[in-house]
């Protein structure tokens, strides 16, 4: 094809997408593709809308085409206004709306995010409206359209549609023909009902566990904390497999618990904790706006190990806790639903693969897979493929879960343990092809079992506590029957259990095709199948798949760096990343309530603001936050993880690649001792006593470069007044606004800060990538307005730093032999 031939069936997936009627928001449609631009009145759109010819002249659909359109056209959602609203001011919709922003605006060269979700709203005040109540609200008469990015979408969208049916027909098929061609493992009529309660009577017990790794909650970035973990498990003295659940994003663990009491009543001793970074109180606080993030990508690292864990506090138990010794250790397995699933695969032996993810989560591509927008909060981690396999599980179940960008089929492939998936045919959140049809084909494990609910949806495998639902969740986005289907569910992962951790060849029975025709009736649709192939896909669909099972080419881990400039990638992807520390105060630090914060952050959410104004930015950009120290900060930097770096000192050596902001404050390291040694030399305090400083922090590797014999006590910063008090140290060494603020907080006047000036000077900048000039000049433009040093840092210690950048700069002896240092130094609270 040539010409508006090629633009023929991209167009017509934009009239799925927004059909055609006579209306007053909008008159023409204009549609730009490459060079080429051109408009249609809406008229001529809505004829072919109703069943009319394509309105391009000489070109024509094929039937296949055509037919995929009206049934896109079909579509309508009985979604309240009032749910609507709460769930468009969501970080996650918010993405979402943006993505399709890139393709429809009122104008070439802006995002449409704010009319298509006015335009939205407006549609949705009536009790039942679709697409085209979306294009009457639209609130200009010029609509544009990028056809090069339309035609990203157009397989896409096919797949939730025509491809959709064609996978649940294959699916219907493969149970058909193994009904067909083999016998029933077992008369099933006689197999006991795995559905009513087994016979054990269930105890509950409520812990709550320590554990230490940065995550961000709803209170902010922590580093320790602890998470509540509920236990069930039979009233009898025997030994009993393992069962850990791990809910989905925005759930809560009570929502597991009627599942986790049928489990526990049938011989299992069942574990639900409550991912706190990911959980309902997260949720509504998302909700409420106040988080800038849908997902922390540390999340996809926090909830499997938060799972190993359990598993360890399990063993630690076993002699000397009460119904802990219960546990049989070597029969564990996970149930994961939504994110949980995708948390269970990883548990069980799938990597991350986060370099295949970034590739698809660049700004080039339009995404309208919900599933894929949250997964790709996890491209912002460090290039990397992440195993966080526990090899102590042996089995898993993932309902419903997110697989598509996160993991590769290299990645399934790695799982050698029985694996059942759970899927829904109307799944909108995890749309099944691409969440759940094609990763079952990925998995190379020799026992994977595949539950399809026809009809179904993301919610059909379980149902929650009433008090924990989703307020208003649409009706649509409910299965059928929902009681009936979490019922079958849970005779089916008793049974999947039993087979696999106990090694009880009888409830194999239960996993098969057969028993699913059986259990199938007008209540329940469901199939069961133990293979698929893309052969059966391609037979049933009756032509070549519109999306892949498997890339051509698949993704190697490669080191990232764009050759875009960084503020054509804040402006593009709303995403500003910012390393700093964990144990440099005040700059970076985890808090005695093991919150991790610090000038820094506070530093970088200024410089959002500052980028929205100036760049200039349609939406305020979200700053990622990546923790950083001494050894990885430049290579983050290198391979693209990071526009900015905040905490460090400059330094003489730092590799070719990376550039320094002009120096935003000058400040340098002093001692806090005991009084009656103040006079004594700094010299020979360093050298003679014990001297605390706190660990990982610039302070400590100036001790160790100028000082190496110093007997160095490395502690917290909890810890300075207690190491002082109690003698564990005789002096402290640390910048001076740390060791200020410490004299203040030491009971009595017993300690002092000395030199009057520091003993070193470091100046501070941001690192950043070299190769953007642009980036630096603006970076360094917001960092000429330090009356932000005052608004954090408080009048008393912003006049200490003017008088040690006064200092630093024009009166210390070593600057006065080395004046290189002055070059580019901004003047503190200037």
């Amino acid at each position: 094809m040539r010409g508006k031939d090629i633009l023929a069936p991209i167009v017509a997936v934009f009239l799925s997408l927004f059909p055609a009627t006579a209306c007053k928001g909008a008159e023409r449609i204009n549609f730009v593709y490459s060079s080429l631009s051109f408009s249609l009145p809406i008229e001529s759109l809505e004829r072919f809308a109703k069943g009319g010819e394509f309105p391009l002249p000489n070109v024509s659909l094929d039937e296949k085409t055509v037919s995929e359109i009206r049934l896109l056209l079909n579509q309508s959602f009985p979604i309240p206004q009032k749910t609507l609203y709460k769930l468009l001011r969501t970080t996650l919709a918010e993405d979402l709306l943006r993505q399709l922003g890139k393709v429809v605006s009122t104008h070439p060269q802006s995002n449409g995010f704010y009319p298509i979700r006015a335009a939205i709203l407006q549609a949705s005040s009536k009790q039942e409206w679709g697409l085209i109540d979306i294009l009457k609200a639209f609130p200009t008469e010029q609509i544009y359209v990028d056809l090069e990015l339309l035609a990203q979408l157009k397989d896409e969208l096919f797949a939730y549609f025509s491809y959709n049916q064609a996978v649940a027909e294959a699916i219907t098929q493969v149970v058909e023909r193994e009904v067909a061609t083999t016998v029933s493992p077992a008369n099933l009529s006689q197999l006991p009902d795995l559905r009513q309660p087994g016979k054990y009577q269930v105890i509950q017990q409520t812990v709550t566990l320590q554990k230490t790794q940065l995550r961000l909650t709803k209170e902010g970035f922590v580093t320790n904390y602890r998470f509540p973990v509920d236990f069930y498990y039979p009233d009898s003295p025997e030994s009993f497999p393992v069962i850990l659940i791990s809910h989905g994003f925005g759930s809560v663990r009570e929502n597991f618990r009627t599942l986790a009491q049928h489990l526990a009543s049938h011989g299992f001793l069942v574990a639900v904790p409550q991912h706190i970074g990911s959980d309902l109180q997260y949720r509504q606080e998302l909700f409420k706006g106040t988080l800038s993030s849908a997902l922390s990508p540390v999340e996809f690292l926090a909830r499997p190990t938060d799972l190993s864990t359990i598993i360890d506090y399990l063993q630690a138990t076993q002699n000397t806790g009460s119904w802990q010794k219960r546990a049989n250790l070597q029969q564990i397995g996970v149930i994961g639903d939504s994110l949980g699933g995708t948390t269970a695969l990883t548990i069980g032996g799938a990597p991350l693969d986060i370099p295949r993810l970034q590739t698809k989560c660049t700004s080039d591509n339009v995404i309208v897979n919900v599933a894929l927008i949250l997964q790709c909060q996890a491209s912002f981690l460090p290039p990397s493929e992440y195993n966080l396999a526990d090899s102590r599980v042996k089995a898993v179940i993932a309902t419903h879960p997110l697989i598509s960008g996160i993991f590769s089929p290299d990645s399934l492939a790695k799982i050698q343990i029985p694996v059942m998936i759970t899927a829904g045919n109307f799944d909108i959140i995890t749309p099944v092809v691409m969440e759940q049809i094609h990763p079952f084909l990925w998995l190379k494990t020799k026992n994977k079992h595949l539950i399809f609910y026809n009809p179904g949806t993301h919610f059909s495998s379980t149902k929650p506590a009433p008090e924990y639902a989703l307020d208003s969740l649409p009706s649509f986005l409910l299965p059928p029957n929902r009681d009936i289907s979490s019922q079958y569910f849970q005779a089916i992962a008793t049974a999947f259990f039993k087979a696999y951790l106990t090694n009880n060849p009888q409830y194999l029975a239960y996993l098969t095709p057969h028993y699913g025709k059986f259990i199938e009736n007008e209540s329940l649709g469901v199939k069961q199948i133990t293979h698929l192939t893309k052969e059966d896909l391609i037979s049933a669909y009756g032509g070549n798949l519109p999306v892949p099972v498997e890339e051509e080419n698949p993704v190697v881990n490669f080191p990232v760096n764009s050759p875009k400039s960084v503020g054509d990638f804040v402006k593009e992807n709303g995403v500003l990343k910012v390393g700093y520390p964990q144990n440099n105060p005040p700059f970076g630090y985890i808090n005695s309530q093991g919150e991790w914060g610090g000038f820094c952050a506070f530093l970088a959410e200024r410089f959002a603001s500052y980028l929205e104004k100036n760049l200039p930015l349609e939406f305020p950009p979200k700053v990622v936050f990546i923790p950083t120290n001494s050894t990885n900060r430049f290579s983050l930097i290198k391979t693209g993880q990071l526009h900015w770096e905040c905490g460090y000192p400059l330094e003489k050596d730092f590799p070719a690649d990376v550039a320094f902001s002009n120096s935003f404050l000058v400040t340098g390291n002093r001692l806090i001792v005991n009084k009656e040694m103040a006079s004594e030399s700094v010299t020979r305090l360093i050298n003679s006593s014990k001297i605390g400083v706190v660990d990982g922090s610039s302070s400590l590797q100036f001790l160790r470069l100028s000082y190496p014999d110093a007997q160095v006590v490395t502690i917290s910063t909890d810890e300075i007044a207690e190491g002082l008090t109690s003698k564990k140290i005789s002096v402290f060494i640390g910048n001076s606004i740390l060791v200020n603020e410490t004299v203040k907080r030491i009971s009595g006047e017993e300690y002092q800060v000395i030199p009057r000036f520091p003993i070193n000077c470091d100046y501070y900048a941001i690192a950043m990538p070299k190769y953007d000039s642009q980036w630096r000049e603006i970076s360094n433009k917001f960092l000429a307005d330090l009356g932000i040093l005052k608004e954090y840092f408080g009048g008393e210690n912003n006049k200490m730093l003017l008088e040690e950048f006064n200092y630093c700069v024009n009166l210390n002896p070593d600057n006065k032999k080395n004046t290189t240092k002055k070059t580019g130094i901004f003047p503190v609270g200037k």
